[in-house]
C-alpha cells in the first residue's frame, strides 16, 4: 500500500486524480481489462464521478465531486493486474470552501 498525498479541493469542484502504476508493474503485466478497480471513500460524502483505465500509460484515473467543508476524507483504490498483482493506494481529499 502506498499513501499518495493529501490533496485540497472545493465542494463545487469535480476534479481527477491520476495513480501511475508503470513503475510498479512488471513489463510482462498490465491493468487488467476483466476486474475493473475499486474505490472507496470515508466518511461518505465525496462523490465517486466516474473511474477510467489508462492501459497504454498504466493509469487509473479517479473523478471526485462534492464533499463537506472541512471535512477530510481517506480514498482507497484497490487495482488488479492481469498477472494477478492487486494492489491498493490511498490518499486524501480535504475539502474547504474558501
Amino acid at each position: 500500500m502506498a499513501i499518495l498525498g493529501t490533496f485540497t479541493m472545493q465542494p463545487a469542484d469535480e476534479w481527477d486524480y491520476d495513480i501511475d502504476y508503470s513503475e510498479w508493474l512488471a513489463e510482462s503485466d498490465g491493468l487488467s481489462d476483466t476486474v475493473a478497480p475499486t474505490v472507496e471513500v470515508t466518511p461518505p460524502g465525496l462523490v465517486v464521478e466516474s473511474i477510467t483505465r489508462d492501459y497504454d500509460n498504466r493509469r487509473v484515473k479517479v473523478w471526485l465531486s462534492g464533499g463537506a467543508d472541512s471535512e477530510r476524507y481517506k480514498v482507497e483504490v484497490t487495482t488488479r493486474t492481469r498477472e494477478g498483482r492487486v494492489r491498493q493506494d490511498e490518499f486524501f481529499v480535504i475539502v474547504r470552501n474558501f
